[in-house]
């Protein structure tokens, strides 16, 4: 039975199955756009894990080479079976819409729940921010692409003219998010299938026309020509791989709208993962095998090389331009549910006021039942920092590249917070997704823990050397900016934020695989949870 929003207190409807957030997330599988590190145009690196891959052929190659790209990218699909694991399980035990940040308030002690509950809301809020803005941008950068192609080259890539695209994909979303939101379910189950069959294409086409290297140069071929120790190239490569699984939280942020949380939302973040990782194995080794020429793909006047490959093994603009936007309309889902699961979270974190206009952006609209003044400020936030593509390209690619670090962030801090205080806070009373109560549990945790933790700190590394002002990684200067805001938001909302308001997500229907939650919300969680009395 569906709950009925009523304004500020409002309750969203139950509408999502598991196959659902299996597209949606799987959709959202990462994006983000990497300077190009010998000064070229920057990279495109797409949506939809096999997608993504496709644009980081020239970023991988020069670092690692195709040991980097295949035995990296299988690495990092099982530590992110760990991750999407770790934070499923935490989902099971408590499927609210804020996810990360009601975990580590209900696994905090009383004393830092609220704080650490805050800061991780808002590294969360950060990563969905950014990531909405590089979805939206590379729907507008394959339809660039696909304009090139289609005019053999008359059309000429602008700023303005992508950016007024990057408008209108971000407007698809915001449009189909409010007055949509009962065809959303059949929406995200169909990106899940026009992803796979796309990419099943994509690969028939360049398998059957395009000239092949040898299996030695696929499996074997080790690069290095980034200034840095091979030992480090390798791990600049393998961060490729790793930006292309980001974004399975989105089943998260969903969970107050499915019928069966607790079981269903750790399986789809997992499911997500599991096709990414599957679609994305095989399409590197289709790129691979057709990658003849790589310092042409760079150097496309489309701006894509997944665009100008197909262009190169065909040679038809027609079926360079088709597959161009069968590829941005992969962007376009994953723009919609960048929004759909960003917005959730936003209007989480101001029900329990925990954002500036806490009331007004709590509020669920009484008819269409969806937060639409959440998703609106997020429209305008998109907007906003997608004018950074019309300024200085070093600051621009900081911005968007920034949702990597910001999202594994917020996976790893409530499973950190867990192996600090012990799993037996999860195995007391165990959710109908777990880990279990012996040393599997601690493995899966902490595998995820320090490969967050590694790649983070290699995220931020210049991608060769020597460096210059235009080849820096300014992500950490974005990252500074944050965290001068979320302290001043702090101290400003301190007084007022006590954590999630479990007895209003509860409501009548939420079911919930733990009483932990009940506990929260009647009070008594101080008493309740292991080890608060210490």
């Amino acid at each position: 039975m569906a709950a009925t929003a009523k304004g500020q207190d409002g309750h969203l409807q139950k509408r999502f199955s598991k196959l659902t957030m299996i597209g949606m997330a799987f959709a959202i599988l990462k994006s983000v756009l990497t300077a190009d590190p010998y000064g070229k145009e920057p990279m495109l690196t797409c949506k939809s894990t096999w997608i993504s891959l496709a644009g980081s052929i020239g970023l991988v190659m020069p670092s690692g080479g195709s040991v980097s790209f295949v035995y990296g990218f299988i690495f990092c699909v099982l530590c992110n079976i760990c991750l999407s694991s770790s934070v499923g399980e935490l989902a099971s035990l408590y499927p609210t819409a804020g996810g990360q940040y009601h975990y580590a308030y209900a696994l905090s002690t009383p004393k830092w729940r609220r704080m650490t509950s805050f800061f991780v809301g808002w590294v969360n809020i950060a990563g969905w921010l950014t990531l909405n803005t590089t979805a939206a941008y590379f729907g507008a950068r394959f339809l660039a692409a696909a304009a090139v192609a289609a005019s053999g080259g008359a059309y000429q890539i602008s700023q303005w003219s992508t950016y007024l695209m990057f408008v209108a994909v971000s407007i698809i979303g915001v449009f189909l998010n409010i007055f949509a939101y009962p065809i959303l379910n059949r929406w995200n189950e169909g990106a899940l299938y026009w992803s796979l069959i796309s990419v099943v294409v994509i690969s028939i086409v360049l398998l059957a026309t395009s000239p092949k290297m040898d299996a030695e140069f696929v499996f074997t071929n080790f690069s290095n020509t980034t200034g840095w120790s091979d030992g480090t190239a390798w791990m600049l490569g393998l961060l490729q791989s790793a930006l292309s699984l980001i974004g399975f939280d989105a089943v998260a942020h969903m969970t107050e709208e499915m019928p069966h949380p607790s079981k269903d939302a750790p399986q789809a973040m997992v499911g997500a993962v599991l096709v990414g990782g599957t679609t994305g194995i095989a399409f590197i080794l289709v790129m691979l095998f057709c990658a003849v020429d790589i310092d042409v793909l760079l150097a496309s006047p489309t701006q894509s090389p997944l665009t100008e490959m197909i262009l190169q093994a065909t040679r038809s603009k027609a079926a360079a331009t088709v597959l161009s936007v069968a590829v941005a309309l992969c962007f376009v889902n994953g723009a919609n549910g960048c929004v759909t699961s960003g917005s959730r979270l936003v209007w989480a974190m101001a029900r329990d006021d925990g954002t500036p206009f806490s009331k007004y952006l709590s509020h669920l609209h009484p008819k269409l039942n969806v937060p639409v003044r959440a998703i609106l400020v997020q429209a305008v936030f998109n907007l906003l920092f997608g004018l950074l593509y019309l300024g200085p390209e070093v600051a621009f690619n900081a911005y968007i590249a920034s949702c990597t670090l910001f999202l594994n962030l917020s996976y790893a801090m409530p499973v950190m917070i867990l192996l600090v205080r012990g799993r037996q806070m999860v195995t007391a009373n165990p959710p109908e997704f777990t880990l279990g109560r012996g040393l599997f549990g601690y493995i899966v945790n902490w595998t995820s823990v320090l490969f967050v933790l590694v790649t983070s700190i290699f995220f931020c590394f210049p991608p060769a050397i020597p460096v210059n002002v235009s080849t820096m990684n300014y992500v950490t200067a974005v990252v500074g900016i944050f965290v001068v805001y979320a302290i001043s938001l702090w101290f400003i909302k301190k007084k007022s934020y006590n954590g999630p308001k479990f007895e209003l997500i509860l409501g009548e229907e939420l079911p919930v695989a733990n009483p932990i939650i009940q506990e929260l919300a009647s009070g008594k969680g101080a008493d309740f949870l292991p080890h608060d009395k210490n």
